[in-house]
């Protein structure tokens, strides 16, 4: 496969699918500690305690999935059996994680977040390495990442519209997000996760294949750290984005109680937030433009500085139906600007992986977006457990009809404010990121050079 050539729309339209069922089963994933901890009972402490033990579980499995992901495309060519198993494992997941008993007690929360968990990583590490493997190109790899990102954020809309559905068939009352919905969302899970999934992987090549090299001793666990530690643009943009996503993690897990417990807009939170996906699917053309037209590190830089501003706003909204227009407006301000990282940041993370694979020979993609996954889901988790332990710690009730003065500055501290400060450390850091477009069609050059010579000496 020409991994320079632009691939075909059929091509891109297929592979995306699966990003849309993951944009999918994700949109709730904020959600549902704000739904266990409001219709359950359960309290925020101990849904933070077990986001915290699921994240230290995925400490052993995102590197021993990713490394084994690129020994299986080594010796195969393929990186599909992964995403199979992993589509078998999140359905299983989610299917009893949106389907709990009436009885439900955060045990069970945490061991069938953790299953699906483990399906998800099954299924996004070797995908996401597939995606690098497509293309080499500088433009066409961010636009793979583009179509990507597109296909999640469909995906996260059509999810936005099960309340409607349910309300319109009868099975919920309201649009509220509640466990009816979660429901109705797993049977949708059953059906399209697996139609989805195994037509991109009937339909879609699987990309650059390994290059001939000459037999090597195994790598070692030290070797493998060592190697990812000596690739400086790869520890740099690790470092970059580590302070905005643990903020906005944190913000994520407290923004379903933000609206439908202290705002008291729990009846137009389906509202708020289809009226953001359109929004974001519009934003990611633009971003993916802006990516194509300039150096799309600066282009993130300053997305996230304008995401910034109009989180903080959001804290500043009065309580009841007066703040509905504020939120509808900052919202969609928000989500516009962050969807910039969804192309830029994975399209980075390409050219790391390049820059490692020019250092050490080999190609380590699947480790690579292992490391990032697993440090982003990481902080998803870390910070969602922290948001929901500082808000409860400080004074916020999820269960209460007012908060007190307490109460209200912890949801939006956690909600709107903190997100501030970390957005503008992350954008400096970025800003400075060293791999550019020129530099990157260099290490191209130096990519094919390499390859010609490995397989001539075969």
């Amino acid at each position: 496969m020409n991994t320079n050539k632009p691939l075909k729309r059929s091509i891109l339209l297929a592979f995306a699918l699966p990003g849309v069922m993951q944009g999918f089963t994700h949109a709730p994933e904020a959600q549902v500690q704000g739904i266990y901890a409001a219709h359950a009972g359960i309290s925020l402490v101990a849904l933070a305690s077990v986001l915290l033990l699921t994240r230290l579980f995925d400490g052993l499995t995102y590197p021993l999935i990713g490394y084994l992901t690129d020994r299986t495309f080594r010796n195969t060519g393929s990186r599909k059996p992964w995403i199979l198993a992993g589509t078998v494992v999140t359905v299983i997941g989610l299917w009893f994680l949106y389907r709990p008993p009436a009885n439900v007690t955060v045990t069970y929360y945490g061991i069938w977040m953790a299953v699906t968990y483990v399906g998800w990583k099954l299924t996004e590490i070797p995908y996401i390495a597939w995606s690098f493997g497509l293309s080499r190109d500088y433009v066409e790899r961010a636009r793979i990442q583009m179509w990507r990102g597109i296909a999640m954020l469909t995906g996260g809309l059509v999810f936005f519209l099960v309340p409607f559905i349910t309300k319109s068939l009868g099975i919920t009352p309201t649009t509220e997000l509640n466990f009816q919905t979660l429901a109705f969302t797993a049977l949708v899970i059953v059906v399209c996760v697996p139609a989805m999934n195994l037509y991109a992987l009937a339909t879609v090549p699987d990309g650059e294949a390994a290059p001939p090299q000459i037999k090597k001793p195994r790598q070692s666990l030290r070797e493998l750290v060592m190697m990812i530690a000596r690739n400086g643009p790869l520890m740099r943009l690790l470092l970059a984005v580590f302070p905005a996503s643990m903020v906005a993690s944190m913000s994520a897990s407290t923004s379903y109680l933000f609206v439908t417990s202290y705002l008291g807009l729990g009846k137009h939170y389906a509202a708020i937030m289809l009226i953001v996906m359109p929004f974001s699917l519009l934003s990611l053309p633009f971003w993916g433009w802006m990516c194509l037209r300039f150096e799309r590190h600066r282009v993130a830089a300053i997305a996230l500085v304008i995401t910034a501003c109009a989180s903080a706003g959001m804290g500043f909204i009065p309580v009841g139906e007066t703040g509905l227009i504020p939120m509808m407006i900052l919202n969609p301000i928000s989500i516009f600007c962050i969807t910039a990282l969804v192309v830029a940041i994975p399209a980075m993370i390409g050219d790391a992986s390049d820059h490692g694979r020019l250092q050490s020979g080999e190609d380590q993609s699947g480790i690579y977006s292992a490391v990032y996954s697993f440090m982003i889901k990481s902080i998803h988790g870390i910070g969602a457990a922290a948001g929901l332990a500082l808000a409860g710690w400080i004074g916020f009730d999820a269960t209460a009809t007012h908060q007190t003065p307490e109460g209200a500055f912890a949801i939006r501290l956690v909600t709107a404010w903190l997100p501030l400060f970390g957005a503008v450390i992350s954008a400096f850091l970025i800003w400075t990121f060293p791999i550019t477009r020129a530099k990157q069609a260099e290490t191209q050059a130096a990519l094919k050079a390499l390859d010609e010579k490995a397989a001539s000496a075969v």
